[in-house]
């Protein structure tokens, strides 16, 4: 692909999506149309989940250069991933963006949301395919027999305030708890790989994205999780990288598929 690529958000660059309330109105009316899933953050209603899901599978797409133009090159389509309640495919819409009051780049505008038998899709020679993240299987289960390495004092120092957040502060009790946690899910997780759950993850400064696995950290309580632990796979083993708010956990893992886990509810 000719074109260089952001390490992510490449639909707010390339397409003006409308002002806060069209925007919004868009975001509620693909949620309605959608099978029923969860797009808010507990206690909001701005489908800011629904945001970055769209803004994050539109990144991976370009990479597989997924994107359908109409032969008049006057729209353009991709495939959201998302069913409607009939089982049908939702494709986002755009036409040419002709406001004089455009920005550089922005050469889109979001129409809306259609499914393949709409009128307003007949423009397009063949609709798009879903964004694929399956290049290797094996990145998606936790190896029980490769050994977990972290370095704490890091992981801790560069993740301070998501300590905070769920109300921890002393970084003597950080670093106990932590260590705990880390424990006994790696315990956990090799009785039940299903407990690891993937995250689609793109470096900001290379570009490069990845398959990273996600774990959860039982730092306050034995059953309810309160941070989750992003881990990479080399040719030894996994390492800790970063922790992630269950909120942040969710966004991640939401850009593959609909997290199934208990303890990651937001």
């Amino acid at each position: 692909m000719s074109r260089l690529l952001h390490s992510e958000y490449n639909l707010i660059h390339d397409a003006y999506l409308g002002n806060n309330e069209l925007l919004l109105s868009k975001l509620r009316f693909l949620a309605n149309m959608a099978q029923p899933e969860q797009w808010d953050y507990k206690g909001k209603s701005d489908k800011a989940i629904l945001y970055n899901y769209l803004c994050f599978t539109y990144d991976r797409l370009l990479e597989e250069e997924k994107i359908a133009y109409s032969s008049d090159k006057n729209h353009m389509c991709f495939n959201t991933g998302l069913l409607n309640t009939h089982d049908a495919d939702i494709y986002a819409l755009f036409d040419v963006n002709t406001s004089r009051y455009k920005k550089d780049g922005q050469n889109w505008f979001l129409n809306g949301f259609r499914t393949a038998t709409e009128q307003e899709m007949r423009c397009f020679v063949s609709l798009p395919e879903i964004a694929d993240y399956f290049t290797n299987p094996g990145d998606f289960i936790f190896d029980k027999n490769l050994p977990l390495v972290i370095n704490y004092d890091h992981i801790i120092d560069d993740n301070y305030e998501r300590f905070l957040y769920v109300g921890l502060s002393d970084k003597y009790t950080i670093h106990a708890l932590l260590e705990s946690a880390v424990r006994r899910i790696t315990e956990k997780v090799k009785r039940n790989y299903k407990l690891a759950i993937p995250q689609y993850y793109t470096d900001k400064t290379s570009g490069l994205s990845k398959i990273q696995l996600l774990l959860p950290l039982f730092l306050k309580q034995g059953n309810v999780a309160d941070l989750a632990l992003a881990v990479d796979r080399d040719q030894q083993g996994y390492i800790g990288k970063t922790i992630l708010t269950l909120e942040m956990a969710y966004v991640n893992s939401r850009r593959i598929v609909r997290p199934e886990v208990d303890w990651l509810r937001i």
